[in-house]
């Protein structure tokens, strides 16, 4: 029987809804296949990360290996300012009235004054620490460390560490060579390295860097007759060519000045201090180190 126009019209539509419906579909496979297609790179990429860039960071070297807690404790001048107009001065000082409030608090709160040796010692697992360990140091051989400094941890009978920098001993600010051998002699303070002229090392050449660490190292051991083992980086400063360089000149640690507490294997050649602030009260002083 012959279609009528209408049901050509009705089969039309039909056609019509079913074409629509199947592009539809056509549409909604294609898109869900580039969704999975898009997810399976993104899964490879995070399994397969880019040369340099890695899934699981590697520690940073501060925290590598065997750890110790031993806050260091970084002093330059212990005096007021004879030159109000010296504010960089101001910036290093501990006046001695203060200095003595810490080293009476440390004293009579059960904290031991360590030398670098101990604290290396302990870190390597060779002899265990003594309670309350704490390193107390002293940049650039000045001479009121001599007057003001030395008098007061003799009282208290606490072992401080004091960084020479060779080449500025017996100028005009600074100690001579009698005046270390004398403080040496007591036994309560170890003198270590600084360098021979104080220069900030990461700028030096390496015929430069070399000789300042090797020279100092040297010098101070033929004057104090005792090996020196640990130095401090002039201004703090430094970079892995000039660690690389501490290690290498036959030192086995060296001191930076960024701050924290935990001395580690990681660390050992830019161990942290922390450097007293003049105006510390004796409450912040016994905060910091209860941290």
């Amino acid at each position: 029987m012959p279609k009528t126009s209408k049901q050509s019209f009705s089969l039309s539509i039909t056609h019509l809804v079913i074409l629509f419906g199947i592009s539809a579909l056509l549409l909604i496979i294609s898109l869900f296949s580039k969704s999975l297609s898009h997810l399976k790179i993104e899964s490879t990429v995070k399994l397969s990360p880019s040369p340099g860039v890695t899934s699981s960071p590697s520690p940073s070297p501060e925290f590598v290996g065997r750890s110790v807690k031993v806050p260091i404790l970084t002093y330059h001048y212990i005096g007021n300012n004879p030159n109000p107009a010296d504010k960089a001065r101001d910036n290093l000082l501990v006046p001695p009235d203060k200095f003595e409030e810490q080293m009476n608090y440390l004293s009579t709160n059960g904290y031991n004054t360590i030398s670098f040796d101990t604290m290396y010692a302990g870190l390597k697992g060779i002899s265990p620490l003594p309670p309350k360990p704490i390193i107390l140091t002293f940049d650039d051989g000045y001479i009121d460390f001599y007057i003001n400094a030395f008098p007061i941890l003799r009282r208290y009978n606490l072992h401080a560490v004091s960084f020479i920098p060779t080449g500025l001993i017996g100028g005009g600010y600074y100690m001579n060579w009698s005046q270390i051998k004398e403080i040496d002699a007591t036994g309560l303070v170890s003198f270590e390295a600084h360098s021979i002229h104080h220069p900030s090392l990461p700028g030096l050449s390496d015929a430069e860097l070399n000789s300042e660490l090797l020279e100092s190292k040297k010098t101070l051991e033929a004057e104090l007759g005792k090996p020196v083992n640990f130095m401090a980086y002039p201004y703090g400063s430094s970079d892995g060519r000039v660690q690389q360089a501490a290690k290498g000149a036959g030192f086995l640690g060296s001191t930076g000045t960024w701050s924290g507490r935990v001395e580690t294997e990681g660390n050992i050649y830019n161990m942290p201090r922390t450097k007293v602030d003049g105006s510390w009260k004796i409450e912040q002083f016994a905060s910091y180190l209860g941290l």
